[in-house]
Formats: structure tokens, C-alpha cells, sequence
């Protein structure tokens, strides 16, 4: 975890309240639902990716990832992350959330893989369906993000209550599918030298201070 409000507070008070919600109403999904907040995700998603190596396991059987970890702005973009079939669960699972919610909401199918930058990387390099829920910025990157701004004043809870809608509702629509969905990826676009493109490769972590 991290100590900014914005960066990544508002991503865990939003897993909490999720965490508290399918507790008390849905409190017996078909599929364990686990919130992960990993440290070391600044120098290199070093939490994150200690978890996929660590837990084959548990990495082989997720349904999906869902990440927040963009701000305290809702959620306007989902990518499908290069996984071919995401149009078709995500769409499902996005149905069911209110259209309050999901009306402004972008979808960019099969999209394309994310080699780093936040958490879901590390799954989606392990071939799980693994999603960013990109929200609104509200001055986050040039304000607030990594600087002794970034307060607790600077939540904006109307948008908050809407992300922990969505993540809740998705976690509960993904956990209840009957079998794991497609993990098919895409073919990725050649480089600038013509070269075919690679999926993002696991990455080993940092698992020592020493050095920073």
C-alpha cells in the first residue's frame, strides 16, 4: 500500500466497502472472492508479482482481475486487456450493474495487454483475465499524484460509491460463472521493426530493499 489518499487510498477504501457489501448481501459466491492490496507496486509491481509466482495455484483458477488504481475519479474505460472473448463476459457482467453506473462507461475490445504500469499486469502476463478500471483523472496525474497533495480531501465519494458498484456486481457476476471464461489471446500487431508482437513475459520481483 501506499500512504497518498488519491494514490492508492481511494482504491483501498473502495475494496473495503466491495468487501463489506457481498458480505452482508451476497455472502456465498460460487468462487472465493480475495481483495488484493500489494506493496512495492511503485518499484515495479514487486507485490503483485510475488503473489502470481508464489500462488500458482490460486493464479490458476482466478476468473479475473479487476484493478483499481487510478484516482479517486469513476470508472470510464475498460480494456479487454488482449484477451479475445472478454467482449462476451465483460459485457455479461457489466450488464447487471445499474446504467446509472455503466452508461458513460467505454469498452475497448479485445484491447491490448499491459506489460506494467499497475497491479493487473502481473496477471494478465500469467494469462489471466485481468482488467484496469480506468476512471476520471480529477487533476490526479498533475495535482495530486506522488506529491504531499494528495490528501484525503481530495476524495470525491459521489464517484467512489459508483466504482464500488461496479467492481462489486462484476467480482459477484465473475465468481458465479459456471466454468473459468476464455483465456484465448489475441494475435499482437507487429513492432515498428516487423517483428511479431509478444504477449508481456512473468517477471521476476524485487523481494529486497536493498538498493533503493
Amino acid at each position: 500500500m501506499v500512504s497518498g489518499a488519491t494514490d492508492n487510498g481511494t482504491g483501498t477504501i473502495a475494496m473495503m466497502e466491495v468487501a463489506r457489501i457481498l458480505k452482508q448481501v451476497l455472502p456465498n459466491p460460487k468462487r472465493t472472492i480475495l481483495i488484493g492490496l500489494w506493496g512495492s507496486e511503485e518499484q515495479g509491481l514487486n507485490g503483485s508479482r510475488s503473489f502470481v509466482l508464489d500462488n500458482p495455484d490460486i493464479v490458476e483458477n482466478t476468473q479475473a482481475v479487476f484493478n483499481l488504481d487510478n484516482g479517486t475519479g469513476r470508472v470510464e474505460r475498460i480494456n479487454g486487456s488482449g484477451f479475445v472473448h472478454a467482449y462476451d463476459y465483460i459485457s455479461r457482467w457489466m450488464s447487471a450493474v445499474p446504467v446509472a453506473v455503466t452508461k458513460d462507461i467505454k469498452t475497448e475490445f479485445p484491447g491490448s495487454p499491459s506489460g506494467g504500469g499497475s497491479d493487473h499486469s502481473s496477471f494478465v502476463a500469467a494469462g489471466v483475465p485481468a482488467f484496469m478500471l480506468s476512471s476520471l483523472s480529477w487533476g490526479y496525474f498533475t495535482n495530486t499524484w506522488h506529491t504531499n497533495l494528495d490528501t484525503y480531501d481530495k476524495l470525491v465519494f459521489d464517484d467512489l460509491k459508483y466504482n464500488v458498484i461496479l467492481t462489486a456486481v462484476m467480482a459477484y457476476k465473475a465468481s458465479e460463472e459456471p466454468a473459468l471464461v476464455n483465456r484465448e489471446q489475441r494475435v499482437l500487431p507487429a513492432d515498428r521493426d516487423g517483428k511479431p508482437g509478444v504477449w508481456p513475459p512473468i517477471r521476476q520481483p524485487r523481494r529486497s530493499g536493498v538498493g533503493y
